[in-house]
């Protein structure tokens, strides 16, 4: 794996792909970071002076009924917006509630809400038209993929994350990984409306994932 220090030449001919997992994003921020991520930051760093083909950024979103209100749906529209003006497509699914009762009438509560396999999905469609893909995500469950887009399509990988909740076995495929910490500027101290409340785990549209 290459390193920032060390990585190759990116060339503006060089068409790239970027995805976002954005449930993995927002717990990586929540855990280890603080502050106001910015979208325009990220994605400028991912493309590095390339081609951009497409950015796209996962979301999973609770509707209103759920805890949120009109001003969570007020908040998702806002940031969705946001994330659409710096580039990115945004595609978004609700987060399902799972309610269950035990032999012993007890009640339990389960959420189901990730875009695994439909990040996986959307690399595969576009693998025939871009030279590199920027994978924006810690999950190890995308490591099989990686090695098929590497070894049967000639994907270049690239992976940022937050390096403490980082998957080794991602790490280890990969063909790059940068740190959200080593981005420049990624990070504000105050809130502007364009990104994740880290500090203190609240999103402007609610939890993506939880």
């Amino acid at each position: 794996m290459e390193t920032v220090e060390n990585r190759h030449a990116p060339s503006s001919a060089e068409k790239v792909a970027v995805f976002v997992d954005g449930a993995n994003l927002y717990h990586a921020i929540k855990s280890y970071y603080r502050g106001v991520l910015d979208y325009g930051v990220l994605l400028e760093a991912a493309v590095a002076g390339r081609r951009l083909l497409r950015a796209t950024f996962y979301i999973v979103e609770k509707h209103e009924g759920d805890d949120t209100g009109a001003s969570g749906a007020s908040g998702a529209r806002s940031f969705v917006y946001n994330l659409n003006k710096f580039g990115y497509k945004v595609r978004s699914k609700p987060l399902v509630i799972h309610e269950t009762l035990t032999p012993d009438g007890e009640r339990t509560v389960s959420h189901k809400g990730d875009w695994d396999i439909g990040i996986v999905v959307d690399m595969m469609r576009l693998a025939d038209h871009a030279d590199t893909y920027v994978l924006v995500s810690g999950d190890g469950d995308y490591v099989e993929a990686v090695e098929y887009l590497q070894s049967e399509k000639g994907i270049r990988v690239e992976v940022i994350s937050a390096a403490q909740c980082t998957s080794q076995a991602l790490l280890d495929v990969c063909d790059l990984h940068t740190d959200l910490a080593e981005i420049p500027d990624l990070f504000r101290e105050k809130a502007s409306g364009i990104g994740y409340q880290a500090s203190g785990g609240v999103l402007d549209q609610a939890d993506l994932a939880k």
